[in-house]
């Protein structure tokens, strides 16, 4: 890890920790335990079983979108991998973005497939997802229209929808039409700036992968219209988090339309705000937010907030261990520059 990312890293973990801990004297420590132990062993380990239920489907359709592009992996090395690379996701400050190259590098490690042909099908799986969330988006949106639900409250369901419907079309468009939007911006910048041979190395590089990613629409289309359909299913388990929780908790029953502002309204969260690791403090200030709108309690979001946390905390050290023991964080730390040269190499061989 170069000073720079150090340095940024502990910032945010500062400012996440001094935002949960203003967060916790307002609403009072106690009220927040109180409220987590009211889920219960049962409530617990329902939400254990539908985030456990999120990454299997996840895996299916990563597993399935790999078969499309010849690359055959073990179910347990596919499952091993997605729950290491989410620990990298969980922890970097960076949009729950940063943990798709470690995923590609231990299947790279354990098999003979190339490290671009990896990512690309990293890539297509994280669009099928994106499609996948944005369909339960639109359905909630498309039921909303015929409900009695606040103004403001379809505005924001309407913005949400196009948000993520916007980014989803122009990835789809780009890769299916080979438009490549992504190459051309980096020649667009090695046009402008002076860093030439940089950007010509990033050009190369990013148009192969763009030539990688395209035939997840095209050559392997089938592969992929399976994998959405599963991470459909995956989606389903997320989208049923929060219903889980509070029923567990308070016996309440959100309505459809509610359950999908709430879906919508946490994955624009997650998605753009998870600029600490674990997304500590501004997802719990976050949630304090949305909830609100339902009538929910500080202590009752935080308190969710660190139910789910403490989940995908143990699967996060999971993670690392199994990153550790591929020779994965050994790379990360160690070896970066070596790997850089090597995927160089491999591109001209290419």
């Amino acid at each position: 890890m170069n000073t720079s990312r150090r340095t940024t890293t502990i910032i945010s973990v500062i400012f996440g920790a001094a935002v949960l801990a203003v967060i916790l004297s307002f609403i009072g420590p106690s009220k927040v335990i109180s409220q987590f132990t009211a889920l219960g062993w049962d409530g617990f380990s329902a939400m254990i079983g539908a985030i456990l239920m999120t990454f299997f489907f996840w895996t299916v359709a990563w597993i399935v979108l790999m078969k499309g592009y010849g690359v055959e992996v073990p179910y347990a090395l596919s499952f091993w991998a997605r729950i290491g690379s989410f620990s990298v996701s969980f922890l970097t400050p960076s949009l729950h973005f940063g943990g798709e190259p470690v995923r590609a590098l231990v299947i790279e490690r354990e098999t003979d497939t190339s490290y671009s042909r990896v990512f690309a099908t990293i890539v297509a799986e994280r669009i099928t997802m994106m499609a996948a969330l944005v369909s339960a988006i639109l359905i909630g949106a498309m039921l909303a229209v015929y409900s009695q639900i606040p103004t403001d409250m379809m505005l924001y369901l309407v913005l949400i929808s196009l948000l993520f419907l916007s980014l989803l079309s122009v990835l789809i468009l780009n890769f299916y039409r080979k438009l490549f939007i992504f190459s051309r911006f980096a020649a667009f910048l090695k046009r402008k700036l002076p860093w030439t041979e940089i950007l010509q190395k990033a050009e190369d590089m990013i148009r192969h992968l763009e030539k990688e990613i395209s035939m997840a629409f095209g050559k392997h289309i089938k592969h992929t219209a399976v994998a959405f359909l599963l991470d459909l299913v995956a989606t389903f388990f997320m989208f049923i988090r929060p219903q889980i929780y509070f029923y567990f908790t308070q016996g309440r029953l959100f309505t459809l339309v509610e359950i999908t502002m709430l879906f919508a309204m946490i994955s624009v969260l997650s998605s753009f705000f998870w600029v600490t690791p674990g997304g500590i403090g501004i997802s719990e200030g976050g949630l304090i937010g949305i909830y609100a709108l339902f009538g929910v309690s500080g202590s009752e979001a935080v308190a969710y907030s660190f139910s789910v946390k403490a989940i995908e905390s143990v699967l996060v050290a999971i993670g690392l261990s199994l990153l550790a023991h591929y020779g994965i964080m050994n790379m990360l730390f160690e070896k970066r520059k070596e790997r850089a040269e090597e995927a160089e190499e491999e591109l001209k061989e290419e």
